[in-house]
């Protein structure tokens, strides 16, 4: 709960610090994650999900965001001793703030950008019931509420966002790209 309370903190902090050259912006994405580290990757397929976002333009070029958003994970199926075995889906809710930095200037027609979030991941992991070597095992759900680190690369382009970023967690590593459209 002290977690939660922080984010909030600090996604307030960065929607209420106005100054005279912010004009706040929201967005939609659809994002993508592969699984990399050892042990998530063995047992998670390809991740879809998607997410909103809020700029907050700082300077020309410093932009403070925020984004919440949901991306679950199906469970690969596992063949031992003739026994099908299937692992259970990864559920992820991140919430997270951050900030850009552009390499090019706001009257740039294409801005390429380095950014940098971080927040929580509320998560659940849910494993199904299933029969192994004829005994019948009852499937079952954990959740958990872990740091994340989000490192990330991308380019804006009209009211295109799309960016690549590696999406660090607890016992759980991903690359991730983001494609989304900005309102204004």
């Amino acid at each position: 709960m002290k977690n939660l309370l922080v984010v909030v903190a600090l996604i307030g902090l960065v929607a209420f610090s106005a100054n005279a050259q912010g004009k706040i912006s929201f967005g939609v994405g659809v994002d993508f994650a592969l699984p990399m580290s050892s042990g998530f990757s063995d047992s998670q397929n390809f991740g879809i999900g998607g997410t909103a976002k809020v700029y907050y333009p700082f300077n020309d070029m410093i932009t403070f965001t925020g984004t919440a958003g949901y991306i679950t994970f199906s469970g690969k199926d596992y063949t031992v001793f003739g026994t099908t075995v299937k692992a259970g889906s990864w559920n992820m809710i991140p919430v997270v703030v951050g900030g850009r930095y552009y390499f090019m200037p706001a009257t740039a027609s294409m801005r390429f950008y380095g950014a940098f979030d971080m927040g929580l991941i509320f998560g659940s992991y849910t494993t199904p019931d299933q029969v192994i070597f004829g005994v019948k095992v009852s499937g079952g759900s954990v959740s958990t509420t872990d740091f994340t680190y989000q490192p990330a690369v991308g380019f804006e382009a009209s009211k295109f966002d799309v960016a690549v970023r590696l999406l660090g967690v607890s016992g759980a590593t991903c690359v991730a790209a983001r494609v989304g459209y900005i309102f204004n």
